[in-house]
């Protein structure tokens, strides 16, 4: 009779990673494509496994090498512990600029300038400061459009009756990697043109 509390019958799983050539374009043009997941086999060999392999998952053809440096070789008691700490550590190395798992997603700092005639002082100019994972353009005309989805509108009040045009000179212009650091520039920014002179609008 087997003695369910034996924990030798127990599998172990392990967080994989393994770099790609570039299946799609980098995030960051210093940091490679990975693979991330998880897997019952440690990650050597689970690469030998992966590698003398043809076709399957997506990134069959587009092995490098393993990483152990971005991953560890721990081993976890269970797939779902396993699953959270690759969940943990996709959400690290995606905020470090890393593409993992074809996540191009990025996100900017935008500016627009909006109509001086609509506020008394306008300093140096009136502006409205946001920060999106989409293009500029497609933003400024969610805000003048008033567009909504199904949960919320998309757009600014300010923006929507005052907004003007674009004004990428007066935007970081640098790309960021994850909705925290995002929102930190964005608020940065608005407070580095207030303190220029701009009125700005915007930048919470």
């Amino acid at each position: 009779m087997t003695d369910l509390s034996d924990t030798s019958f127990k599998t172990s799983h392990y967080v994989v990673a393994f770099e790609l050539s570039d299946v799609v374009p980098r995030r960051c043009p210093s940091l490679p494509n990975v693979y991330l997941g998880v897997s019952k086999q440690p990650l050597g060999v689970r690469f030998e496994t992966l590698i003398r392999m043809t076709s399957g998952n997506w990134f069959i053809n587009h092995l490098v090498s393993p990483r152990s440096d971005l991953c560890g070789e721990y081993e976890y008691p269970t797939r779902e512990v396993a699953r959270a700490a690759a969940s943990h550590l996709t959400k690290r190395l995606s905020a470090e600029g890393y593409t993992v798992n074809r996540n191009t997603r990025t996100w900017s700092v935008y500016v627009i300038e909006l109509d001086s005639a609509a506020i008394a002082d306008p300093g140096l100019g009136y502006m409205y400061v946001g920060e999106t994972s989409k293009s500029h353009e497609q933003r400024l005309s969610e805000h003048l459009t008033r567009a909504r989805n199904s949960k919320t509108r998309l757009f600014s009040p300010v923006v929507a009756s005052h907004g003007v045009r674009l004004r990428p000179e007066l935007a970081p212009g640098h790309t960021l990697f994850s909705k925290e650091t995002s929102k930190e520039a964005e608020s940065t920014w608005a407070s580095h043109l207030r303190n220029l002179g701009y009125v700005v609008a915007g930048g919470h």
